[in-house]
């Protein structure tokens, strides 16, 4: 079992954080990814955002680092160290790219709940800066 380090954005606009549906799942997550050999988390989640949602984003504000083990479905198993950041929508037209097969505003008071248990984490640590 190999690990990896991943980052993401959760992107607030007025109440709201833009979501993406994961190709690989079909669940709701903020976007992301993994980084790539060298790659520093802050530039691995700006590099995501604009691959999954052509969005790009003032300052990162970090959210957590949060450990996980991810199973994809051809059975792979990943542990991930996952570094989250939330900025704030800076404009332009979000669209699902990449590997997100959707994206959507969700209110912050009525957020998904077929998620992950650590899209859960990334969600309770939203709430505690965005409240």
């Amino acid at each position: 079992m190999r690990g990896r380090i991943g980052a993401g954005v959760a992107v607030l606009r007025a109440g709201e954080v833009l979501l993406v549906r994961r190709g690989d799942n079909s669940r709701w997550d903020v976007p992301g990814g993994g980084a790539q050999a060298g790659e520093p988390p802050e530039q691995a989640a700006r590099r995501e955002l604009r691959e999954e949602t052509g969005l790009s984003v003032g300052d990162l504000r970090p959210l957590g680092t949060f450990p996980h083990r991810h199973t994809y479905p051809d059975g792979n198993v990943v542990n991930w160290e996952t570094h989250v950041y939330a900025a704030d929508f800076a404009g332009g037209e979000a669209r699902a790219g990449d590997d997100a097969s959707a994206l959507r505003w969700w209110p912050l008071d009525g957020l998904p709940g077929e998620v992950s248990e650590t899209t859960q984490a990334y969600f309770a640590a939203l709430r505690t800066v965005a409240g």
